[in-house]
């Protein structure tokens, strides 16, 4: 259990050191002190009062969240053990609005572990998650060791939250005995399930020798300078007449040109960068091209997440109405699942949206929606995703391309199979099935040197014209079969704000995304109408039937059911189905009682007699 360590200076100029677990300490700054402590220190700091003064005179609770500690002869604090935590502080915020909106930013990390309005009123404390990339144990790590990955730590965690976080967070020195005032907030941000940021640590200092390197630089002082003032004016130039954008979802910089009369986004290919190179000599900025790839492609441009920015600003706006239920029931079907699952789906695929790729599961489950052609299918799916992110959507996927496939589903949100039924046998029981369940992606970028773990985002939806189109019993489980019964309406405008808004919601309160046992069952069960029929399973019904009643039926196996029919129908018309694949339908038949013996399965069945 991960313990911080709260500190309160007692009048006799004592030190009193406690501890106190996470989840009490998140509960326990929802409200004030008996004698308002926070409060009134707030109270003095908007009268004009000097913090420090007021500090000396009432001692407030000092609270150390890195680790737990404690207290030697000396009255020092020693550490204990490691919690795996930095802190950023975002201060300088106005309203609670400010405060609200840094908090919305926060959490939009998997490695936020906290976030919370701080002692003053006017700062968001933001409690991030950070792991030994090595994975070792941090429990045992020295004070020493701690506060180094403490430090490199918190320039990584710095770094990435403030190309998400819309105000400046405070630059601090980051170590193992920072701290800050016992907070007030009513509503803490606390995420049990937060992802550790891995840190790759290294040396504090620079080898001797390498410092000596540096120093012996051969570059004149006068030709460094004029260098300088080079890529100054290229940056000038280019901050002037473009604004720049790193796409983290794309993996590309967009930039907007300011000097263009109506300007859009644009992905910064090849022969934007050398209109870009062109127009800085045309300035008179002595900048070559390489100049302007080095800078446009570089980590100054701030990071852009369209994914994350998008959910940001809905989150919080939820009307308290089942919107995404209402729009699963613009799908006409006789399913009686078919609202349920769909909301349960939708969940899954907001929250793959927001995953890393240290994630354990993706969203595993396809909604297949039956019906005849003109029915309106493909155009609901593709409705699902807001204007802002429709570019997210396609359903040209090459599924025999297995690159094609994963970079897909790395930069894609949502992909549609469509006619789902040209999709073979054989790939739906290998390839399809295998990708469904990954939550993370292995890809080697074009022109790249080694594969690189990327996070999977895409969910699947699939669409059909067929209603036999499940070749794989074992994997039925992965699809939400729905047959309509008339044309999908997608005239009436869609609400996309209060529809992500309540997923948001949704996700934030620990709502299941994925199918428990129960409702896999009731998704298998449900789908055996949607199988790939064989010849033997044709004829199966017509011979036999399942049975509860043992005086009626009879135990039998697979081999002894197939004989039968090969005796009644003839052995040439079942010469392509195998007794192994034929028991594997069997077991997903409604209705059929199982059980084993010794040698082989056995099916209760009542044989059809016929004249």
């Amino acid at each position: 259990m991960m313990k911080i360590t709260l500190t309160k200076r007692q009048k006799d100029n004592v030190t009193k050191v406690s501890t106190l677990a996470l989840e009490r300490f998140v509960e326990r700054i929802k409200t004030d002190t008996k004698g308002g402590a926070v409060t009134r220190r707030r109270r003095s700091l908007e009268l004009g009062g000097d913090l420090e003064s007021y500090d000396r005179i009432y001692p407030p609770r000092m609270v150390y969240p890195h680790a737990e500690f404690d207290k030697d002869e000396s009255d020092n604090l020693t550490m204990k053990s490691f919690n795996g935590i930095v802190t950023l502080t975002i201060d300088g915020l106005e309203s609670q609005a400010d405060i609200d909106e840094v908090k919305r930013a926060a959490r939009m990390l998997p490695s936020t572990l906290a976030a919370f309005c701080g002692a003053t009123g006017h700062e968001v404390i933001t409690m991030v998650r950070i792991s030994r990339a090595d994975d070792e144990n941090m429990s045992q790590m020295t004070e020493e060791e701690a506060n180094k990955l403490c430090q490199q730590g918190g320039e990584v965690v710095m770094r990435l939250y403030q190309s998400i976080i819309p105000r400046t967070i405070r630059g601090e020195k980051f170590s193992v005995h920072s701290n800050f005032c016992m907070p007030l907030d009513p509503c803490p941000y606390y995420n049990t399930k937060a992802i550790a940021l891995p840190i790759e640590e290294k040396p504090l200092n620079l080898p001797e020798k390498e410092v000596e390197a540096k120093n012996d630089d051969s570059i004149d002082d006068n030709e460094a300078v004029e260098v300088t003032k080079r890529e100054q004016k290229l940056v000038n130039y280019l901050k002037t007449h473009y604004r720049l954008r790193y796409n983290s979802i794309m993996g590309y910089t967009e930039c907007w040109n300011n000097d263009k009369k109506y300007p859009d986004w644009t992905p910064v290919d090849t022969r934007v960068l050398n209109g870009m190179a062109v127009k800085v000599k045309t300035a008179g900025i002595n900048a070559s091209s390489h100049d302007v790839r080095n800078y446009v492609q570089s980590d100054l441009i701030k990071n852009y997440d369209p994914i994350g920015d998008y959910l940001m600003n809905v989150s919080d706006k939820w009307d308290g109405k089942d919107h995404i239920r209402q729009l699963a029931k613009r799908v006409p079907t006789d399913n009686p699942y078919w609202q349920d699952w769909f909301y349960t789906w939708f969940l899954g695929m907001v929250h793959q949206w927001q995953t890393s790729n240290l994630a354990m599961y993706g969203n595993q489950t396809v909604p297949l929606l039956i019906s005849k052609q003109g029915w309106n299918k493909s155009t609901f799916c593709r409705l699902l995703l807001p204007p802002e992110l429709s570019w997210g959507y396609t359903q040209n996927l090459q599924i025999n391309d297995k690159r094609q496939v994963l970079q897909q589903m790395s930069q894609m949100m949502l992909i549609n199979l469509d006619e789902f039924n040209q999709i073979s046998p054989k790939i739906q029981q290998g390839f399809l099935k295998n990708i469904i369940s990954l939550s993370s992606l292995k890809i080697k970028r074009p022109y790249g040197r080694h594969v690189e773990d990327f996070p999977r985002r895409a969910s699947f939806i699939a669409t059909t014209n067929q209603s036999d189109v499940l070749a794989d019993p074992s994997g039925s489980r992965r699809f939400l079969g729905v047959e309509l019964t008339g044309p999908i309406n997608t005239s009436k405008k869609i609400n996309y704000e209060q529809l992500y808004a309540q997923a948001m919601h949704a996700l934030r309160q620990h709502e299941p995304y994925y199918f428990d046992e129960k409702r896999t069952q009731e998704i298998i069960e449900y789908n055996t109408r949607f199988d790939v029929k064989s010849e033997a399973e044709q004829y199966f019904y017509d011979f036999f039937e399942p049975t509860n009643d043992e005086a009626q039926g009879q135990w039998m196996t697979p081999t002894a059911i197939m004989a039968y029919l090969k005796k009644k129908v003839g052995v040439s018309l079942l010469k392509n189905t195998s007794v192994n694949g034929f028991g594997r339908k069997l077991t997903n038949m409604p209705g059929i009682k199982k059980k084993m013996s010794n040698q082989a399965a056995l099916y209760l069945v009542k044989i059809i007699l016929r004249e």
